[in-house]
């Protein structure tokens, strides 16, 4: 099962980590981050992150407190590559509602591949974000027609491409 991390998400992981680290309390968010994190090592989960997000952790490696923490984390997780149509995808999503932010972290799940080229999109968004979460919900059924329409006129693997079931880190692999 691939899940892509939205940048929220990764930042709970990343701080849960340093948390420990330093043995401070965690707040029940890094609580839940860290869990879907520690769950790669026991099930058939695969973490990914935007590009975006492995950008700023690279710049951040550079800084010798995060340094170990940010090497832990992207041995663990995978940044995932934009494949065809994911910036059709994303524009078409803005006109559902969704923030650019936010279109482009669900076009990438769904219009996404690795540095091998051998899947395309993610099974999963983990986010906090319940407003985003309770959108995609309600719009879920028009996106879904609209996808399937636009399937139509792809060419494989595009033409396999599915929607993401969009979900607090919780509920994930559950």
């Amino acid at each position: 099962m691939r899940c892509l991390l939205d940048k929220v998400t990764a930042r709970r992981i990343l701080e849960g980590l340093l948390k420990l680290a330093e043995i401070r309390d965690l707040t029940d968010d890094e609580i839940y981050a860290l869990d879907l994190f520690e769950r790669t090592a026991h099930q058939d989960l695969r973490l990914f992150i935007i590009p975006p997000t492995g950008n700023v952790l690279r710049q951040l490696s550079d800084l010798p407190r995060y340094a170990a923490l940010i090497e832990l984390f992207l041995a663990r997780v995978e940044i995932v590559v934009p494949a065809r149509y994911f910036k059709r995808w994303a524009r078409r999503l803005q006109e559902y509602g969704f923030t650019p932010e936010d279109a482009n972290v669900l076009a990438l799940a769904t219009f996404c591949t690795g540095h091998e080229a051998n899947f395309l999109g993610v099974h999963t968004v983990a986010t906090f974000d319940l407003p985003m979460t309770r959108h995609w919900a309600v719009q879920l059924p028009a996106i879904q027609e609209h996808l399937t329409a636009m399937q139509n006129d792809l060419p494989e693997p595009y033409r396999s491409a599915v929607l993401p079931h969009v979900l607090h880190p919780a509920q994930v692999g559950i």
